[in-house]
């Protein structure tokens, strides 16, 4: 059956200047609404993120390699869903699915805040819970990148998702904060029942926003990832895009292992200080997400931006002090995010519309998929390695599989160029 046709974009706006034009995606009503109510629910989750790693350091006595196995549980449903997860956003309507998902996390915050008043939360019911968790994040993030395309269009997409990203950034500041002032005053679990609100209040944000239609994939039965690997393998832009999601997603981003770390076993702080690092790397992020907004960027901008974070990781390792560090993890927030941006841009822009779900599920899969892998080997390295020198060495190797992607990115180009067939 044929794809019904994608809705239009919407009309335009005048746009005089650089900052009218930044703000532009402002002016609708649709984005407005989705971008507050996920301004609160990332507030939410940067203050579960920090009970749930500070919960979990307590159970395991700081055990790098515990630690690191939560990204595995959290993530490997990317791994193994993403094909699902990307079909589900092309095949059904993106608002009907943003409500189950929404509403599914609520549930699971609900569980995890019950266990934890109770004081009976054991090691493997926090990992049972991350895996839920990431599962039903392998539907949200293609259906939730769709959506945010649907209300705005494609020609304000990189202003938008700029914009979007800096919001929820701002909720990533004062969520840590927060979580710090809760943790030392009052029980750990009013932050999870303080999340599972944030998201039903996402999802009444999103029944309040008129359906934009979008669904493009109506009829087709499902093929997993090989449509959207098929489109990557196609155009050397996106495989060069996904192939630095890997190296960032593996070894360039892994903050919150070496984080937790860095707090527990280098610098020994308490639970306010150790809230204000994930607050560094978000201050960052917000800079970074600003910055990635203004333009559309290129496969060069989205694979020196990949290595950015890995400089920066290096440098934070050799931070000699806590203030030192924390500023460190701002230039490495904002270049993470900066990377993370522009590659979501690049994706949907560069994809043909039925298909972009899936090459988000690429994407995905990519930079999420990979983390697990590299949280446990970053965790485990920092036995005999420490964790300063765990940063630094994570930090080089991302440059120079950074570097590795560049050359084979121009032998292909020069081959292509001289008639020579492209290796797969």
């Amino acid at each position: 059956m044929p794809s019904p046709p994608s809705p239009a974009p919407p009309p335009a706006m005048a746009e005089d200047s650089d900052g009218s034009r930044f703000l532009a995606p402002l002016r609708l009503r649709g984005f407005r609404h989705l971008a507050v109510g996920q301004l609160v629910s990332s507030c939410g989750n940067a203050m579960y993120k920090v009970a749930h790693t500070w919960l979990l350091a307590g159970v395991t006595h700081g055990n790098g390699t515990r630690v690191g196995l939560l990204a595995v549980f959290q993530l490997a449903p990317l791994l193994l869903f993403s094909g699902y997860g990307g079909w589900i956003a092309d095949r059904f309507p993106r608002r009907r699915t943003l409500l189950v998902t929404q509403t599914t996390q609520a549930a699971l915050c609900a569980v995890l805040a019950v266990l934890s008043f109770a004081g009976s939360a054991r090691l493997w019911e926090i990992y049972l819970l991350a895996l839920c968790a990431g599962t039903v994040t392998v539907v949200d993030n293609p259906a939730r990148q769709r959506f945010l395309t649907d209300l705005v269009g494609e020609t304000r997409l990189s202003r938008a998702l700029g914009l979007y990203t800096a919001l929820l950034n701002i909720g990533q500041i004062l969520g840590p904060l927060a979580a710090g002032l809760i943790i030392g005053w009052a029980q750990v679990g009013w932050i999870f029942v303080a999340d599972a609100t944030s998201f039903l209040v996402v999802a009444g944000v999103v029944l309040a926003i008129p359906d934009p239609g979008g669904a493009t994939g109506a009829g087709e039965r499902f093929s997993g990832l090989l449509p959207g690997l098929r489109a990557v393998a196609a155009d050397p832009a996106l495989a060069l895009t996904v192939a630095a999601s890997a190296v960032v997603g593996s070894v360039g981003v892994q903050f919150t292992v070496t984080n937790t770390l860095m707090a527990v076993r280098v610098f020994h702080l308490t639970a306010a200080s150790f809230a204000l690092l994930p607050t560094a790397v978000t201050v960052g992020c917000l800079f970074g997400a600003l910055l990635a907004g203004r333009r559309d960027p290129g496969p060069r901008t989205v694979l020196a931006a990949a290595a950015a974070t890995g400089l920066t990781g290096a440098v934070s390792g050799l931070a000699p002090s806590y203030p030192g560090f924390a500023l460190s993890l701002v230039v490495a927030g904002a270049a993470a995010m900066y990377f993370t941006t522009s590659a979501a841009v690049l994706l949907q822009m560069r994809s043909a519309a039925e298909l972009r779900g899936r090459v988000l599920a690429v994407q995905n899969t990519a930079l999420y998929g990979s983390g697990p892998v590299g949280a446990v080997l970053v965790g485990a390295a920092t036995g005999p390695l420490g964790p300063r020198a765990t940063l630094v060495s994570a930090g080089l190797l991302t440059v120079a599989l950074c570097v590795a992607i560049a050359t084979l990115a121009g032998r292909t180009s020069r081959k292509a160029q001289t008639g020579q067939p492209r290796p797969a």
